[in-house]
């Protein structure tokens, strides 16, 4: 068996340790009472020189940072992007330089502003039925989709009579819209529009200074207001409108071209002559006859002098 090993003995002599481990990325200061500038570079913060006292005690003095750990961990690379800022020519010496590379910023969004077209006011004094068309037309403009949107718009658009006669109804639900329109028809409207329609139909002829488009346009509204239902381009409303047409013509010459010369046409055609004839009519006027100016002779006054006298000498010979 064999016999174990004595103990050393205590000599009053502490035996000699190694040095401690000390953690990667931190380098052991040499024994030096200098103090030593390291940098320190980080992306996003501002960069400033860190002073480590190398000759301090290991445990109070700050550790020194490899830069080569902290550049690694540090800059940032944007895939496929251009460096967009990088540090100045003759900072590369040394161990401790390096590109400070950021992403690019993306574009800032464009946003577009729709600007509303604004409603007409209506007063009461012309039909509501054309302004109930026009409003129509601006709701699908400005893409007011709900019947309550509409009605909102429409109630601030009334003034004057138009005002007094939708006072105190709301627009808070969508069949507000439906009764705005009736009051607006109970107020500027008839009790019976086809036979007022009719009654404007039979006594409509054109006004004076009034165009031969503009009295065609009239005559067609009048007649969708009186027979709504009938279509305008059937065989007995072409014959009415046409007959009509030719009869509320006020110059008489034009009319009586028509009524020879349009006899089987339809509206179409007779309006579309009837135009023809007056700017041609217009082209013969505005042609300006030549001034012809004739030289007025000359009269020779010593001649009737010479006469006069000779009439006074035989006078007064005898």
């Amino acid at each position: 068996m064999p016999v174990p090993a004595a103990p050393p003995l205590y000599t009053g002599v502490m035996p000699s340790c190694s040095p401690p481990m000390l953690p990667s990325g931190i380098m052991s200061a040499p024994s030096s009472s200098v103090a030593a500038s390291v940098p320190v570079v980080a992306v996003g913060m501002d960069t400033r020189s860190t002073f480590v006292n190398l000759g301090a005690h290991l445990s109070s003095a700050p550790p020194m940072v490899d830069t080569k750990a902290v550049l690694a961990a540090s800059v940032v690379t944007s895939a496929g992007a251009p460096p967009t800022s990088q540090e100045p020519a003759g900072a590369g010496i040394g161990p401790s330089s390096a590109t400070v590379i950021s992403a690019a910023t993306p574009p800032a969004p464009t946003v577009v502003v729709k600007q509303p077209e604004p409603v007409r006011p209506y007063t009461g004094t012309t039909s509501y039925k054309a302004y109930k068309e026009y409003f129509e037309r601006i709701c699908v403009c400005n893409d007011w989709k709900t019947p309550t949107e509409c009605a909102r718009h429409l109630l601030v658009a009334m003034d004057a009579a138009a005002s007094e006669a939708v006072r105190g109804l709301k627009a808070e639900q969508d069949s507000d819209l439906a009764t705005i329109l009736e009051a607006m028809a109970r107020r500027f409207g008839f009790v019976d529009e086809p036979e007022h329609a009719m009654r404007r139909f039979d006594v409509r002829k054109q006004l004076e200074g009034e165009t031969l488009a503009v009295f065609e346009q009239s005559l067609r509204m009048l007649h969708h207001e009186a027979w709504p239902k009938t279509d305008i381009k059937s065989p007995e409303a072409d014959s009415l409108l046409r007959r009509k047409f030719v009869d509320g013509i006020v110059d008489m010459e034009l009319q009586r071209h028509q009524r020879v010369h349009a006899a089987n046409d339809d509206f179409a055609t007779t309006v579309s002559k009837a135009r023809q004839f007056l700017d041609a009519s217009e082209l013969t006027r505005t042609v300006k006859k030549p001034a012809i100016r004739t030289a007025s002779p000359s009269v020779n006054f010593q001649s009737i002098v010479d006469g006069v006298l000779e009439a006074l000498e035989r006078d007064r010979g005898t």
